[in-house]
């Protein structure tokens, strides 16, 4: 079966799984101020890590789960510009009570805009380059390499995004054709940007 939310796709199993199972055990008050952090942590807010666990202490896995589940389901509905009235259709076909299932409608309605317009900002910019700094390993390697630092924001892990660091070393001829490399990558992005910019 096709879902508007889903982009006119299936819906994944793995959600199919966490509505049936997760979300509609969840009281409907409980479900909207859960969904409701879950839309403020995707426009850029920090999860409010003890509200989250208060909301799903009945849920095995600190909720983590229904989180990502309605993570998924609210970015999905934005992203397809799905309305309000389809999504709720839809989520009850796929076994949502008709009360969780307008409670998700109403925090839609209230974040749609400001959802579509993260996923603007942020377009291309999973595994976005945070940092990089060169770290000191003394006595650890020979005196021709470095050792990099290198920090990144929304790398996806197991298909979640999250900020990750990473430290490797590379010896003097690998950096310098590195850094030839990213050179010439910015000159060639500096003139695309010229060009849709004039």
């Amino acid at each position: 079966m096709k879902f508007r939310f889903c982009g006119e796709g299936d819906c994944p199993d793995w959600v199919l799984a966490e509505i049936i199972s997760t979300l509609s055990n969840l009281s409907i008050e409980n479900l909207e101020e859960l969904s409701d952090l879950v839309a403020l942590r995707i426009c850029g807010q920090s999860l409010e890590e003890t509200k989250i666990k208060a909301l799903t202490s009945s849920l095995t896995n600190e909720g983590k789960t229904a989180v990502a589940c309605i993570d998924f389901m609210l970015i999905s509905a934005a992203r397809y510009s799905c309305t309000e009235s389809i999504f709720g259709e839809e989520i009850q076909q796929l076994g949502l009570p008709k009360d969780h299932a307008a409670a998700m409608c109403r925090v839609l309605q209230k974040h749609s805009a400001g959802i579509q317009q993260t996923l603007k900002n942020k377009a291309f910019k999973i595994n976005e380059l945070q940092s990089v700094r060169k770290v000191t390993t003394p006595g650890r390697l020979p005196s021709t390499f470095t050792t990099l630092e290198v920090k990144i924001s929304q790398e996806l892990v197991d298909g979640l995004p999250k900020d990750t660091t990473h430290v490797f070393s590379m010896d003097r001829p690998q950096m310098e054709a590195l850094l030839a490399e990213l050179k010439l990558a910015r000159e060639v992005m500096q003139k695309y940007e010229n060009k849709t910019g004039s």
